[in-house]
């Protein structure tokens, strides 16, 4: 690097000075650039003289290493050149001109950058041809307002030690944190389901070469990708342009592996045993000390050209195994979970002309998960016999297809069509045994055969297509010109079940019970819950979008961008609920060159991001959702089964306090009888009355400002604030309490005979005045009617949340001995709104969750919320030990999460109807996040590499070793924040710990490629 330098600035003709931007010199920089799309990069370029006047009608040629095509380009008026929308990897670069020497070089193109270059030519009578060789210049990248993380898989593979999942590479940037326990499937559907920018987990978007693959139902994660048929992976936390949206979290942007000229295989294998695993301490709901776990697969890969430089190939096939055992406490199972389908991933490439490129990308992740589950005492007795097992389907088949055109030196057309399924069902063996749970001691233990509280059968389907548009022009500075347009059809098939028609839970009568249940302390009570939900759903989201890229000197650049989002759901019979459109979002930032020297940039940014409704929302649309109270005779906790006493009713016990109603058809009780708390009588909410007439769609702002400087030609720094303060939130709400202050306010009788506490969910921005069509007509009217709700009778908090962050990170780039990088976030998350779901009760229902179902729920809600975390550290670097050794570490310290005490609500009966969903415990407030805190998770990973001498002809074989956890720490990671129980009583394991940090783990593998 040092010797390039004075070879160039000190010859007396000032050959060539390289402008790169750090994406393009070092893996893992933040980069995005109005010149690039979800899978391409480019690079822009002038040619001045010794004078520093632009060169016009120079040559220049850019080819590319790895597939031969070349892009044949001239220099204008200013002496600028442009090649954008190229595919990542290395090109050749020349350049003649009259007069002058020719030049050469070679530069790097990374997804999401843009390479910028200042060439010097010098004048050909004062010397021969140059020919430049060497690494270019480190500098920094100006045609971006981005934050995040950029990296290159196989890099970051061969050099530390990184999980074989996109959640690994995701938390290696700023501001992520691990999502709630409870969000993380036993089946693995929804990968990268983290927390990005104060965010919850279910407000980020996930792409695959230009592919959206984003769990549209609860929008937790995306389709899980085979870990090897990744190339690049960008995590943008903030800052993204206007072609990026649906998400107020981040954005997860992925390129796949590519063939190239040359023939090129590679075996790969990954080995995680058991006996080299450690043990978490056990808990109050599982024996960890007796879990097994074991993992291994083998990939192998292949890619190369099926005609030379015109079109290639890129194949993968991963073979995999997996088994893993938990020993439940609270469920009384030992259950074993194996999986062993392979995983299959297909790459094309072809260039009709060196203009001309056509992608072609298939996946398969269709895998079935199984658990068997064995009967377990609790303590160390494990059954022989299996007792149930539930199945799990995910994955599917996922294909895009895309093409790229550059009509011109000044116009560029791309357009991509693409196709992505995936299941998230959950199958119980047995559908007609009920799930039983014994609560009766204060802590819940599933007795009797049955395992599987659902049967829940989830598949999607997500059809879209993009076209976009780059126009290049001069009007005061240079102006790159991004136009585009992109539609999603979604289809959702969800139907659920509870196994048996109804699961049962026991529970004993506390003192505080005594009087809503009509029986003395001490009794014994069953609940039964009978739900069936889901159909067939179908959605729609466009947006337009325009952004420019506006050098207004070659010092300060403008980003100016504006989005509109189109959101469309429909119901299970067709209708339209949910139409939200002109939902307009700014993109503006700015980058300037505070010395002229390239050295130090300030940068700052601001966006409006919105995030579509889930189909979550319109699945929970015609539900029969019924709970009933029995006087509970006996239960016997080996086979459970149980006799019931008499129903409780209103005539003759408390239970109307909980707002008992008729019974619907479907319930335990005949219909008509008045014991059913009933959540949903199974009827088609219309769809003129499901949202309010106002309805705004979900967004956040986002304001930002960093400065980035060299301090040489190895080490940069940086620093960045960040504010994000939620706006409108569209939620469902319960507003029968609200119709029946309504209609006490305008005397209208027997409303309550109708909106019985949960009749009428309506989907509305919390907070505000509404106007909304009645469910059924009110009473003494044979017609729906517009209502206008006021604040005071709805008596909502407007939903909150505001993030704020200051970023501080390093760079020392790796020299082929050693690098280093790392970052500190200091972070506040506060409000009473952690997003569209709810880590509270791990509840996954995307905008549809129980906080704004009735006003008590979000009694002292405000606090610090659930992914807050007030301090990150993060550091990763590696070191060449010996020639033929490297060893790598990645060390993480992240502050606790902070809890507070969720119990029955003492005053309003709807919401102690939830059980332990209020910030109240035994009648006492307690505010979110006031109570107690979590441990300080630290986790130190090391890993080893070593290249095996092999000679000639025998390809390239790397030994690689990873522990995780390295020092074997046991952080309580995950609480339980419960202080009562569904029957107010006590929870004797209130503050005790859940799970704990992942426990001491090796793996050990090897690659060879030939």
């Amino acid at each position: 690097m040092k010797s390039f330098k004075r070879a160039c600035l000190g010859s007396t003709a000032y050959a060539l000075a390289v402008v790169m931007g750090a994406a393009v010199a070092v893996p893992g920089v933040a980069t995005v650039a109005s010149a690039q799309d979800y899978t391409s990069g480019g690079v822009v370029g002038t040619v001045v003289d010794a004078n520093g006047n632009p060169v016009s009608g120079a040559s220049v040629t850019l080819r590319s290493q790895a597939q031969g095509f070349s892009r044949e380009l001239s220099t204008d008026a200013s002496g600028s050149f442009r090649a954008t929308l190229l595919p990542q990897g290395s090109y050749d670069v020349t350049i003649s001109a009259p007069g002058f020497a020719d030049m050469a070089d070679t530069v790097v193109i990374r997804v999401g950058g843009l390479s910028n270059y200042t060439f010097n030519a010098v004048e050909a009578s004062d010397t021969e041809t140059i020919v430049v060789t060497g690494t270019a210049v480190q500098q920094l990248q100006f045609q971006q307002t981005t934050s995040g993380l950029n990296v290159d898989v196989e890099d970051l593979v061969a050099t530390l030690p990184v999980g074989r999942n996109i959640e690994s590479i995701i938390q290696f940037a700023p501001t992520v944190v691990a999502s709630d326990n409870d969000f993380r499937s036993v089946g693995g559907g929804g990968a990268g389901a983290t927390a990005v920018g104060g965010a919850s987990a279910a407000e980020n978007a996930f792409y695959v070469n230009g592919l959206n693959i984003t769990n549209f139902d609860t929008y937790l994660g995306g389709a899980t990708v085979p870990f090897d048929f990744y190339q690049t992976v960008e995590v943008k936390n903030g800052g993204y342009p206007a072609e990026f949206g649906r998400a107020t979290g981040g954005v997860i942007n992925a390129v796949t592996k590519s063939g190239t000229n040359e023939f090129e295989f590679g075996i790969h294998g990954n080995w995680s045993p058991d006996a080299l695993r450690s043990d978490s301490p056990d808990t109050y709901l599982s024996r960890n000390s007796l879990d097994e776990n074991e993992a291994m697969d083998l990939i192998l890969e292949a890619g190369g050209p099926i005609i030379p430089d015109r079109l290639f190939f890129y194949g993968l096939y991963q073979l995999r195994d997996t088994s893993n055992s938990n020993a439940s406490i609270a469920n009384g199972t030992f259950d074993v979970v194996e999986s062993d389908d392979p995983f299959f991933g297909l790459k094309l490439d072809g260039y009709l002309t060196d203009n001309h490129h056509f992608e072609f990308t298939y996946f398969d992740t269709t895998r079935e998960t199984t658990m068997s589950s064995y009967a377990f005492d609790g303590v160390d007795t494990v059954g022989t016999d299996v007792i149930g097992t539930t199945v799990y389907e995910n994955g599917g088949p996922s294909y895009v297809a895309k093409y790229t055109g550059n009509l011109t030196d000044n116009f560029t057309i791309s357009a991509a069509y693409g196709v992505s399924e995936d299941r998230h069902s959950e199958l119980a063996s047995n559908p007609d045994a009920p799930y039983v749970v014994d609560q009766r001691s204060g802590t819940a233990v599933r007795v009797g055969p049955q395992t599987s509280g659902n049967n829940d059968f989830n598949e999607t389907r997500r059809e879209f297509y993009r076209i976009d548009g780059d126009v290049f022009f001069d009007f005061m500075g240079a102006h790159h010109l991004r136009i585009g347009y992109e539609n999603e059809r979604l289809s959702l098939e969800h139907l659920l079940a509870r196994t048996g028609g109804a699961d049962w839970r026991a529970y004993t009568v506390s003192a505080s019970t005594a009087s809503i249940y009509g029986l003395p302390e001490g009794s014994e009570i069953i609940r039964s819950t009978v739900g069936r939900f889901g159909g067939s759903v179908e959605g729609e989201n466009q947006a337009f979008y325009i952004q420019d890229s506006w050098d207004v000197t070659d010092r300060l650049n403008l980003q100016i961008g504006v989005r509109n989002d189109h959101f469309l759901l429909e119901n299970l019979i067709g209708e339209v609920p949910v139409d939200l459109d002109n939902n307009w979002g700014a993109r503006v930032g700015f980058n300037y060159d505070v010395f002229g020297d390239s050295g130090t940039r300030l940068y700052g940014s601001y966006g409006r991001y919105y995030i579509p409704p889930a189909l979550n929302m319109s699945f929970r649309g015609a539900d029969l959702f019924v709970r009933e109270y029995f006087e509970l005779l006996s239960l016997d906790t080996t086979t459970g089964e149980f006799v019931l006493g008499d129903v409780r009713t209103t005539d003759n016990s408390g239970v109307a306090a909980l707002g008992a109603s008729a019974c619907p058809d479907g319930a335990i009780s005949p219909a008509g009888t008045t014991s059913c708390l009933v959540y949903g009588n199974g009827s088609q909410e219309p769809a003129i009355s499901k949202t309010s007439r106002d309805l705004r769609a979900t967004y956040e702002d986002e304001f930002s400002i960093g400065i980035d400087h060299d301090l040489n030609d190895d080490w940069t720094i940086g620093a960045r604030a960040t504010w994000r303060t939620l706006g409108d939130v569209s939620e469902d709400v319960a507003i029968d309490d609200a119709i029946i202050r309504y209609c006490q306010d305008n005397g209208i009788a027997g409303c309550e005979d109708i909106w019985f506490g949960d009749y009428q969910y309506v989907i509305m921005n919390p907070g505000e005045a509404i106007d909304v069509y009645t469910r059924d007509p009110l009473p003494g009217q044979s017609e729906r009617t517009i209502i206008h709700l006021t604040e005071e009778q709805l008596n909502l908090p407007t939903a909150e949340r505001d993030y704020a962050a200051l970023e501080l990170s390093f760079e020392r780039a790796f020299d082929g001995v050693w690098g280093l990088r790392g970052s500190y976030v200091w972070s506040t998350s506060y409000g009473n709104y952690e997003g569209t779901v709810l880590s509270d009760n791990g509840q996954d229902d995307a905008g549809t969750t129980i906080l704004y179902d009735h006003p008590g729920l979000t009694d002292n809600a405000y606090g610090y919320l659930p992914n807050h975390r007030r301090h990150q550290f993060k550091v990763w670097g590696s070191y060449q030990l010996f020639d033929d050794l490297l060893v790598g570490g990645n060390l993480s310290v992240t502050s606790p999460r902070l809890y507070g005490c969720r119990g029955l609500h003492p005053t309003e009966a709807s919401s102690a109807a939830y059980g332990a969903a209020s910030w109240y415990c035994q009648g006492v407030a307690s505010r979110r996040s006031s109570e107690f805190e979590s441990d300080w998770e630290t986790r130190l990973d090391l890993s080893a590499r070593y290249a095996v001498p092999m000679g000639d002809n025998r390809g390239d074989l790397v030994l690689r070793a990873d522990v995780f956890n390295v020092l074997g720490l046991e952080a309580g990671v995950d609480y339980n924040e419960n202080g009562d129980t569904a029957a107010g009583t006590p929870d004797p394991n209130y503050g005790a710990v859940r799970y704990y940090q992942a426990p001491r783990s090796v793996r050990i593998g090897f690659d060879w490629t030939f």
